[in-house]
C-alpha cells in the first residue's frame, strides 16, 4: 500500500477511535437515575463511581511511556478496548452494587490509557487540522451514546439494551482496529528510542520545566467545570426553569463540538496561535456575559462559550511533539491528559465547597480567573518557544 491510502486509513481509523472514547462518557450521566434503582443506590452515589473511573483514568495515562516500552500502539489501543468492553459488561449483567463498582476500574484503565495513545499517534502523525477535527468526533461519540440510552429508555424503559448497543458498537471498533492494526504497529519507536538513548542522553531527563503544558491541562479542567455546573448556576442564580438550564448547558456541548469541527477548518488560514488567543479572548468575554440575567441572548452565550473553549485542547496536544525530541513529547502528552483528567477531578470539589460558602454568584469570576490563568499559561509557552 502507498503511503497515500496508509494516511487516508489512519485518519478515518482515527475518527472512529475517537468516537470510541465518546461512547461510554455519558453513560453514567443519562442513564443513572434509572440505573440507580437497579442496583439499590442513592442519587449522590454516582459520584463515587465516577471518581474511582478518574482516578484510575489518570493513573493509567501516568504511566502510559511506561506502558509503551512494551506495547506497540495498536496492542496499547486494542488491549484498552477491551478493558472497557469488559466494564460494559459487569455494569450490565447483575443488579449488585459491588459488581457495578468492579466494573469502574476496568473503564477507567481502559479510557485512560486509549486516551493518551491515541493523542499522541495523532499529534504524532497528523496535522492540526485533522487534530481538531479528530476531537469533534470524541463528541459525536458522546451525542451518539447519549441518544442510545434516550431511545431505549424511552422505548423499551431498559439501560441495559442501551450499554449492550454501545458495548457492540465498540465490539465493531475494535474490529476494525484488529483489521488495521500493522498501521499502527510504530516500528521505528525503539530504534528511535535507542539513537536517543546513545547519541542524546541528557535530552532524555525529564525536567520539571516540561510540566507547563500539563499545567495547562490542569486549569482547562474549566470545561468539566462548566459542563457540571452552568445549568445548576442560572437555576439557583436566576430561577431558570430545570430544563431551560439543561437547554443552555446542551447547547454548551453543541458547541463545544462544532467548534472542533470548524476549528479544523480554520487551521487552512490562521496560526495555531492566532486561533488559540483568539478562542481565548472569546472565552474571557463568554465568561464576562454569565454575570447577565438569561434573555434571548443566553442561548448565543451558551453555545459560544464552548466554541470558545473548542480549539484549546486539540491545538495545545500539538505542542509537545514541536518542541520536545519523540520520547520526552510522549512523557509529556501523557501527563497532559493525566493532568486534565485530574484537573477535572478535583476542580469541582473545590468549587462545590466556594458554591456552597460563597453563593453560585461567584461562579463567572471563577470562570474568568481560569481564563486568565490559561492566558498567562499559553502566552509563557509561546514566548518561550518561538519556533511554535
Amino acid at each position: 500500500m502507498t503511503r497515500k491510502p496508509i494516511l487516508s486509513a489512519l485518519v478515518i481509523i482515527n475518527f472512529i477511535i475517537y468516537i470510541s472514547l465518546g461512547l461510554p462518557d455519558s453513560i453514567l450521566g443519562s442513564a443513572w437515575p434509572s440505573m440507580r434503582e437497579t442496583y439499590g443506590m442513592g442519587a449522590s452515589q454516582i459520584s463515587y463511581l465516577t471518581t474511582i473511573i478518574l482516578l484510575f483514568s489518570v493513573i493509567s495515562s501516568l504511566l502510559y511511556t511506561k506502558i509503551a516500552r512494551y506495547f506497540t500502539t495498536s496492542q496499547v489501543i486494542f488491549t484498552s478496548m477491551i478493558l472497557v468492553i469488559i466494564g460494559l459488561g459487569l455494569m450490565m449483567m447483575t443488579s449488585t452494587p459491588w459488581v457495578l463498582f468492579i466494573s469502574t476500574p476496568f473503564m477507567g484503565i481502559g479510557q485512560g490509557a486509549i486516551d493518551v495513545t491515541v493523542n499522541h499517534f495523532a499529534a504524532k502523525h497528523l496535522p492540526s487540522s485533522l487534530m481538531s477535527l479528530l476531537h469533534g468526533f470524541y463528541g459525536v461519540g458522546v451525542s451518539m451514546s447519549s441518544a442510545v440510552l434516550t431511545f431505549f429508555l424511552a422505548n423499551f424503559a431498559s439501560w441495559r439494551l442501551a450499554i449492550v448497543t454501545i458495548a457492540i458498537l465498540e465490539i465493531l471498533i475494535l474490529g476494525l482496529v484488529f483489521i488495521y492494526r500493522r498501521h499502527f504497529s510504530e516500528p521505528d519507536d525503539e530504534a528511535l528510542d535507542h539513537h536517543n538513548d546513545s547519541s542524546q542522553p541528557v535530552s532524555q531527563k525529564f525536567k520539571l520545566s516540561y510540566l507547563i503544558n500539563p499545567l495547562f491541562y490542569f486549569f482547562y479542567a474549566i470545561e468539566g467545570v462548566v459542563g457540571v455546573f452552568l445549568a445548576t448556576y442560572y437555576v439557583e442564580t436566576f430561577h431558570v426553569s430545570s430544563a431551560e438550564a439543561a437547554f443552555f448547558t446542551t447547547l454548551f456541548w453543541l458547541g463545544l463540538m462544532f467548534g472542533r469541527f470548524l476549528t479544523g477548518a480554520l487551521t487552512r488560514f490562521f496560526s495555531d496561535r492566532a486561533i488559540l488567543f483568539g478562542h481565548l479572548l472569546g472565552l474571557l468575554a463568554m465568561s464576562l456575559t454569565l454575570l447577565l440575567p438569561p434573555g434571548v441572548y443566553t442561548v448565543l452565550t451558551a453555545f459560544m462559550l464552548g466554541l470558545a473553549m473548542s480549539s484549546l485542547y486539540p491545538l495545545m496536544m500539538m505542542v509537545p511533539n514541536r518542541i520536545y525530541s519523540e520520547p520526552i513529547a510522549k512523557q509529556v502528552i501523557s501527563y497532559n491528559v493525566g493532568s486534565c483528567m485530574l484537573g477535572t477531578l478535583i476542580f469541582p470539589l473545590i468549587f462545590s465547597g466556594l458554591f456552597k460558602s460563597l453563593g453560585f454568584a461567584i461562579f463567572p469570576y471563577l470562570i474568568c480567573g481560569l481564563t486568565l490563568v490559561l492566558f498567562i499559561i499559553v502566552g509563557y509557552i509561546f514566548k518561550k518557544y518561538q519556533t511554535i
